[in-house]
């Protein structure tokens, strides 16, 4: 608890959130109408880990997944701590603006010219267009000339599904289009009784899929398609930029929140597989974070970050992985 005086000689408290205000009559002013502003300060500080580089990218691209644990070590059970926010770091750099128009290409790295991008990274980065707001990569840049990996992630919902899908496998459909499967993800029904439906995200898209089209491993059809598949990196549809957009870094990780169950945590098999029914997003700012509610004395909560690593990526150096985090 925090206690000053404000101009009127009124003594106050900052509670966790709050402000109690004791009022001293004799020390109202005698007439008139008054305004007090209060400026709050919260204590701000970073977690660990800082992942330096891109582990185990051997070409083939893949989604890696960390947890980091927050708990109150109060020993008493009622002795709260503050809500928290929690963002990433990312790459240093001031916005700009995109020039001229960007037209997506799937098939080939394309290139974005931009107003100023001197402050960037020069290889291996993430940019987001905040005016669309959409995702690329920068296999590098030349100057104000970014070079952008082609979209070759996508979204597939699906359906109908009678044998198990999983990471790794090479799906198609009844023409050339075909896909590497990166994750899968059932939210209902069962693979044993035909029914489970659910999404997969692919990687090495060729092609598409249309509502309905079989999923097919190998030639036998294992689901089918729920709707038609939506490219884009990182749960954002790919669209294309125009003249004007404001364009930023942003951060090669996304946030997800955990919240115990039974006092266990997520636990897939391998770090590149995503933890059942945690939902991610792009968490770079303070305005944009994450939020975990009060935890009360030796209770914990997790943290997921994700980190996406595409095929044939630059290695790069000094990955901000910070996890900033603000009471309040």
């Amino acid at each position: 608890m925090r206690q000053r005086q404000d101009r009127a000689g009124c003594t106050v408290s900052d509670f966790s959130g709050f402000i109690l205000v004791d009022v001293v009559f004799a020390s109202l002013r005698a007439s008139g109408t008054y305004t007090d502003t209060f400026t709050l300060t919260f204590p701000k500080g970073n977690f660990i880990p800082n992942y330096e580089g891109y582990e185990t990218n051997d070409g083939v691209g893949r989604t890696r997944y960390h947890l980091a644990v927050v708990k109150n070590k109060a020993t008493g059970p009622l002795d709260a701590m503050a809500a928290l926010s929690v963002w990433t770091g990312k790459p240093a750099g001031a916005n700009t603006t995109c020039s001229g128009t960007h037209t997506l290409s799937y098939t080939a790295t394309t290139t974005i010219s931009v107003l100023n991008a001197s402050t960037w990274p020069t290889r291996g980065f993430w940019i987001r267009n905040r005016t669309r707001n959409d995702l690329r990569y920068i296999d590098y840049r030349s100057g104000n000339v970014l070079y952008a990996k082609p979209v070759l992630w996508a979204v597939l919902p699906f359906k109908n599904g009678q044998t198990a899908i999983t990471p790794g496998m090479t799906i198609t459909t009844a023409s050339t289009d075909n896909a590497v499967v990166d994750q899968v993800t059932v939210t209902s029904g069962s693979w044993t009784a035909g029914t489970a439906a659910g999404e997969l995200r692919l990687k090495k898209l060729v092609g598409t899929w249309s509502l309905d089209s079989p999923i097919r491993v190998e030639g036998v059809q294992y689901a089918q398609a729920a709707a038609a598949a939506v490219r884009g990196f990182r749960g954002f549809t790919a669209q294309s930029w125009g003249n004007g957009d404001v364009l930023e870094t942003a951060s090669d990780l996304d946030l997800g929140i955990n919240v115990p169950s039974g006092g266990f945590f997520k636990d897939p098999a391998v770090d590149t597989l995503a933890p059942d029914g945690i939902e991610f997003k792009l968490c770079q700012s303070q305005e944009e974070a994450a939020i975990i509610d009060s935890l009360m004395g030796g209770e914990t909560v997790g943290i997921w970050v994700r980190q996406n690593i595409l095929d044939g990526t630059q290695a790069r150096t000094e990955i901000e992985g910070d996890l900033n985090i603000t009471w309040f």
